[in-house]
């Protein structure tokens, strides 16, 4: 996706008009199939030449999902409220940035992770009063963190096919410069997220 940045202010305005502001609804009033509920936030910030999404590394040493590359989140735990509120949460316990330093700009309808069935929650948001060199990841659950630019990703990603338990699923794949690898639940949030606003800034 191409497309004209002309300072911060103006890629803001852009890509808040794509999503609709959110409201916060409760977990138990949100529709989801699977056998549990998860949110991650999909974290925009202002790069030196147009918005960049800051992407995690999750940790070898984790049981699921290891080494794999991902958004800031997690499961819903009992003192969330609704999906913004874990997203959050989760997004300060790996990263070190702050709900008051996020804006939230929408919520995508859930994805769900191939192998397990869970339901996740993407939670647009912008990220201001950060600095990227701040970032403070939890060493038990993330062991490297990498930014890409918006219109760095190709229109038409690459295209994938997995056997889980005798059943095909396809999946895009993003490829990023440090060589790391976008897959499964992750790329489709992504592909989501790259085709909402090449449709609504065109």
């Amino acid at each position: 996706m191409k497309a004209s940045w002309n300072g911060a202010r103006e890629w803001k305005d852009r890509i808040a008009g794509v999503f609709s502001p959110p409201a916060d609804p409760p977990w138990e009033k949100v529709t989801a199939d699977g056998p549990g509920k998860s949110a991650v936030l999909v974290p925009f910030f202002p790069g030196s030449e147009g918005p960049e999404l800051l992407f995690l590394r999750r940790s070898a040493k984790l049981r699921h999902h290891a080494g794999e590359i991902c958004f800031p989140g997690g499961m819903r735990e009992p003192g969330d409220f609704g999906p913004v509120s874990t997203a959050l949460r989760e997004t300060a316990e790996e990263t070190g940035i702050q709900p008051e330093c996020v804006e939230t700009l929408g919520i995508l309808d859930p994805e769900y992770a191939v192998v397990s069935g869970m339901a996740v929650l993407p939670v647009m948001g912008m990220v201001s009063r950060f600095h990227p060199g701040d970032l403070d990841l939890s060493s038990g659950e993330t062991d490297g963190a990498c930014f890409a630019r918006v219109d760095g990703f190709p229109s038409v990603p690459v295209t994938k096919t997995v056997n889980v338990r005798g059943k095909l699923h396809e999946y895009p794949e993003y490829r990023l410069d440090n060589g790391w690898v976008i897959w499964g639940v992750t790329a489709r949030i992504l592909r989501r997220v790259l085709e909402s606003l090449k449709g609504g800034m065109s």
